[in-house]
């Protein structure tokens, strides 16, 4: 049987505090996953800075893939496109950059970021298309503690760093030792994809707290009201 909404039903539902706080800890999440997206697979997490006024200025590393650069040539003169590649294979002898612990845990907190704060979330909207206005945003405290886990994971992508990635970097060290017009520092600095992390980690814990909230508004709304009314006499008038 399908269940319709009036006017009257949907107003009652948008008064509610819990579902109101339901729809702002799901805006938080969304936001989150897709700072968390866009920061954890493009090539620009972290950047080495060029001291000297020449070309490239900056070059960028990310967490699965590193900048690249490829020219193109004809009658109208050279062109140079920024890319994106992943990494080649960084195990065995022929290696070009070691992973190492850090940075390992980094890849697996990334993914972690991305598969439970998204499976939480789509779960939320999918939810969320119910028809029955009872069951539209239902919230759990397992939810909210889902949310603040993954805005620790999140938070734990930054260890990328303190990695070989941004303090021992092999390739930064051949560009230097192969070309006098560069100089790049000796550590990495914090680029766009870093900066959307941190801002990614505050919207999941926003998310699980006011997700948490709602939880608690929610168990409030369902207790029934069992207040007399003071208009209501206190003893019943005989009609017989």
């Amino acid at each position: 049987q399908t269940h319709t909404l009036s006017l009257e039903d949907i107003d009652k539902v948008f008064k509610m505090r819990s579902i109101n706080l339901a729809l702002l800890s799901s805006v938080f999440a969304a936001s989150a996953f897709i700072l968390s997206w866009v920061a954890e697979f493009n090539c620009h997490f972290l950047k080495f800075t060029n001291a000297k006024p020449t070309i490239p200025p900056n070059v960028h590393f990310g967490i699965w893939a590193y900048q690249f650069w490829t020219t193109a040539t004809n009658v109208d003169g050279t062109y140079i496109f920024e890319t994106c590649h992943t990494y080649p294979d960084q195990t065995g002898s022929g290696a070009i950059l070691h992973v190492d612990s850090k940075w390992k845990a980094a890849k697996a907190f990334s993914v972690l970021t991305l598969i439970i704060g998204g499976v939480v979330f789509f779960s939320n909207m999918i939810r969320g298309c119910r028809p029955k206005y009872a069951e539209m945003l239902f919230v759990s405290r397992g939810e909210a503690v889902l949310y603040v886990l993954t805005s620790f994971f999140s938070g734990m992508t930054l260890i990328v760093l303190d990695s070989d990635l941004c303090k021992h970097n092999i390739l930064m060290e051949e560009v230097d030792a192969a070309s006098p017009n560069t100089e790049f520092g000796d550590t990495c600095e914090m680029s766009r994809g870093a900066k959307c992390v941190i801002a990614a980690t505050v919207f999941w814990f926003c998310a699980g707290l006011t997700s948490y909230q709602g939880w608690k508004a929610e168990k409030e709304e369902a207790v029934p009201d069992t207040t007399v009314s003071l208009t209501d006499p206190l003893i019943a008038e005989d009609l017989s």
